[in-house]
């Protein structure tokens, strides 16, 4: 149940049309109603207020409203699991009551009432109603029956209780009289599915009694061993074990983290089936179940995760020295994020992740002139799908610091940075003023040429660039202009004297000048600049979803300050301008599980130094495997509805469940809303435990009970023009064994304090009475609940019954004789600390806690 977990969603306005019969060949005066969502036909309305007048042993009576021009009413019965013995009996337009004869004690009845008119009948109306008997059956298992009937004023020695089966097997046991009003007693051995005839007979002085019987029938026992054999995107395979009870069909289940659920048949002899049109990457809960006759047998469950698929058409979209952007189309399947791996030539392998949304990213950090296999596949959990890959050859960098190291009349000596990338060679070209061009080709280990056969007093420009079969880099160019080969020249080199020296300017740019004197008329002097060396030991520390500190060492050069910018993998960047003093800066704002690059440059005027490069990943999720919703908000979720909950945080105890992410400031486990009537809530005691919708008592207890996590309780009730709530510090639910037993806190609101009173006190359903009244709270009042005798809250009450404490209430603010129309129980944990969690204020929590009660 989200009611113990089912969440019932409004359903949409429901507009009535007005129709004639001259349009659409309508009887005339016939009551009609039609809805704008579902195609366009007439439907006659169901006979009103069908209501149980009186209950016997042998008989059932009811009464109906009159409907108008009616020819007669059509009224069907059968025993619950019988439908094949239905009787039909037509009843006089005059009579507005009819009871049923000859039925059988202590049975529930499925009764179907229409009326008709002109050969149309009406939509049918239904109800379920039980013989009342001294004897009768509290809880049908698949093995046993458990008979409880009321001692008689007689005083008896003991009782006698015979069973038998269609079959005709009998057996007889003696059951001790109890001191309580009632005896019980449970006929365990018996076989599934089957009827048994129970005989209760009271023996005093050897004299027997006027005998009580009760028919009681097994339930069908479930599927075992069900499991999933086998997955693909959107088919899973199951098989197991069939069930010893004779039945009709099985009948499968299955239902997607988003919600989307499909239900099919399966033959009564197959133990395997294989569910088609599955969504890629999601997750299903499987139920599978037996049917006979409108029974049904307890649900078994397991879990499958259809296979993520892959990216597909993986193309490169634009290559540099050390770039590479590649693009894919996105997957079906919900996903956390996409991986993408790229290993080069040389062996070197990096990982990034790309966001979930992102259909294109760039690899940056690549190394120039190497082939490298790019793979990318999609992530959810532990899951990854089938990988795609491509190939990419990044662009050959070029050489750098290309300088003129000397120059005479004829020569010109170069050198430059080696490039980083595997090449064959280097090629030179370098062309004088007046438009002569040569071309050589250097070694690929050199960094040093001297170029000959040059024009005396000429200005050349020279460009360097590196080869690689028939790639080649971009170009490095220079100028130098070569000596005046005149008669100024140096007759005879009688002497050389070198000088070497080294200055600091202003203690920031390192100069360094070469002067050599000859027997010239004047000094050559060559001037250099040396370039600012970059910040040291970049790190990222303390990194968190949205907030990283970078540090660095500063430069030994005396500095201006510092240009640091940060970039994700789609190029989007920012920058942020330092003080020379600077050492330290905190990142902010960034994005969950985003890789990010970031360079540190130190500056000096106009001279820049060379990048400071790292990386570092955002943490993607604060909570892998949050334990509440709570923990789910705080992962970045702000949008209330399905979620999935791991119990305790552990990844192998998966729970879905609905999330207010809103109300005083969210974070709420929805566990019951009650919002239409569409929903009986009034089951038995198994439907409560397993939980008729994504919740039952089980998994209510689990997760109040069974985690170190202590949980406040929050009531949300309107009408259409009021609302209220009402707050308990403290929810807990007992387990089985104690009949899951309610405690509740301290508590505050305006909706006044309803559940005090039934603190401490174990839940009722009309199959399994465990409070303190004379009769059954659960049948009396129609509903199932911490009832204790009865009750103040009564929220799993008959929805839009105002009879006295039948409907939905709540006391203290409506009283008994209101149906609340819509409610809604949640719960999250205590605050653990008086930090504000996501925005929302701890509430302050006086006195103490109330104690469960024994």
């Amino acid at each position: 149940m989200q009611n113990m977990g089912l969440i019932q969603s409004p359903l949409k306005s429901m507009e009535k049309l007005s129709l004639t019969s001259v349009d659409f060949g309508l009887c005339p005066k016939m009551k009609y109603q039609s809805y704008n969502f579902f195609s366009f036909f007439p439907v006659v309305i169901a006979p009103q207020n069908v209501q149980l007048l009186k209950t016997m042993e042998d008989s059932l009576t009811f009464s109906w409203d009159q409907v108008l021009d009616a020819d007669y009413y059509l009224l069907s019965y059968y025993p619950i699991g019988h439908e094949a013995s239905a009787v039909q009996v037509q009843v006089p337009k005059g009579q507005l009551s009819y009871e049923i004869p000859g039925l059988r004690p202590s049975t529930k009845y499925q009764i179907t009432l229409h009326y008709v008119k002109k050969g149309i009948s009406s939509n049918p109306e239904h109800l379920q109603a039980r013989t009342v008997s001294a004897t009768w059956v509290t809880e049908e298992m698949e093995n046993s029956l458990e008979v409880e009937w009321e001692n008689p004023p007689t005083e008896p020695d003991y009782f006698k209780l015979r069973f038998s089966s269609p079959q005709g097997q009998e057996k007889e046991v003696a059951v001790p009289k109890s001191s309580d009003p009632k005896s019980r007693y449970i006929i365990s051995g018996l076989k599934p599915g089957t009827e048994y005839k129970i005989i209760v007979i009271s023996v005093k002085n050897e004299t027997e009694g006027k005998p009580s019987v009760v028919n009681g029938r097994t339930g069908i026992d479930s599927p075992t061993n069900l499991k999933t054999d086998r997955v693909t995107e959107d088919t899973a395979t199951i098989s197991w074990n069939r069930v010893q009870a004779p039945i009709d069909r099985y009948m499968v289940s299955y239902t997607s983290t988003d919600g989307d659920t499909r239900e099919i048949a399966v033959g009564k002899d197959q133990n395997a089936t294989t569910l088609m049109g599955m969504k890629p990457g999601m997750e299903y809960v499987i139920y599978i179940w037996a049917e006979k006759e409108g029974l049904q047998s307890k649900r078994a469950t397991t879990k499958a995760e259809t296979e993520i698929d892959s990216p597909t058409n993986l193309v490169m979209d634009q290559v540099t020295e050390d770039t590479a952007t590649i693009s894919c189309n996105e997957v079906q399947a919900p996903i956390d994020r996409y991986m993408v791996s790229y290993t080069s030539a040389d062996g070197d392998t990096r990982e990034i992740a790309v966001g979930k949304d992102q259909s294109t990213t760039t690899l940056t950090g690549l190394k120039p002139g190497l082939e490298y296999i790019i793979y990318i596949w999609a992530e959810k959990g532990g899951h990854q799908s089938k990988r795609t890959n491509t190939k990419a050859v990044t662009d050959t960098d070029s050489p750098i610091n290309l300088v003129t190291d000397r120059v005479t009349e004829d020569t010109a000596t170069i050198s430059w940075n080696r490039v980083q990338a595997p090449i064959d060679r280097y090629m030179v070209s370098y062309t004088s003023a007046d438009g002569d061009t040569r071309e050589i080709a250097v070694g690929k280990d050199k960094s040093i040429t001297t170029l000959t056969d040059l024009k005396p007093g000429l200005e050349y420009i020279i460009y360097i660039w590196a080869e690689k079969g028939g790639q080649q880099s971009k170009r490095a160019n220079t100028k130098a202009v070569t000596g005046n080969g005149g008669q100024d020249g140096p007759r005879k080199v009688t002497a050389v004297q070198e000088h070497t020296t080294t200055n600091s300017l202003y203690g920031l740019l390192l100069l360094r000048g070469t002067c050599t004197i000859r027997e010239f008329d004047s000094v050559l002097c060559f001037l250099f600049e040396i370039e600012i060396d970059p910040p040291k030991n970049l790190h990222v520390s303390d990194v968190t979803q949205s907030s990283g500190v970078v540090t660095w060492t500063p430069p030994a050069a005396q500095i201006s300050g510092y240009t640091l910018t940060y970039e994700t993998p789609d190029g989007t960047s920012k920058e942020v301008q330092l003080g020379p003093n600077e050492q330290r800066f905190i990142l902010e704002g960034l994005g969950q599980g985003v890789r990010y690059t970031v360079y540190v440059v130190a500056f000096k005027g106009d001279r820049r130094s060379r990048k400071a490069v790292n990386t570092f990943l955002t943490v993607a999720f604060l909570y892998p495997y949050p334990a509440d919703c709570s923990q789910t908000q705080q992962n970045g979720n702000a949008t209330s509805g399905m979620y999935t909950i791991y119990l305790n945080g552990d990844a192998g105890t998966p729970m879905q469940v609905y999330c207010d992410m809103t109300t005083d400031g969210g974070g709420w486990i929805v566990f019951q809303r009650r919002n239409t009537g569409q929903l009986d809530f009034y089951k038995r005691w198994r439907n409560y435990v397993e939980g008729f919708g994504d919740f039952g008592l089980d998994k209510l207890h689990n997760l109040t009970s069974s985690t170190p996590i202590q949980y406040e309780i929050r009531v949300d009730l309107r009408t259409s023009n009021d609302s209220v709530y009402a707050v308990y510090d403290f929810f807990q639910v007992a387990s089985s064994k104690d009949k899951y037993r309610l405690s509740v806190g301290n508590y505050q609101g305006t909706a006044g304090d309803a559940l005090t009173y039934h603190n401490g006190w174990k839940f009722t359903t009309w199959d399994r009475d465990n409070d303190v009244a004379l009769s059954n709270c659960a049948r009396s009042h129609h509903g199932a609940w911490w009832y204790k005798n009865c009750h103040l809250a009564n929220l799993n009450g008959k929805y839009g019954e105002n009879k006295h404490s039948e409907g939905v209430n709540w006391a203290p603010w409506k009283g008994h004789l209101f149906s609340i129309p819509y409610t809604e129980m949640k719960i999250r944990p205590q605050w653990s600390s008086n930090e504000p969690v996501l925005g929302r204020k701890k509430r302050s929590q006086a006195g103490k806690r109330k104690t469960t009660m024994a």
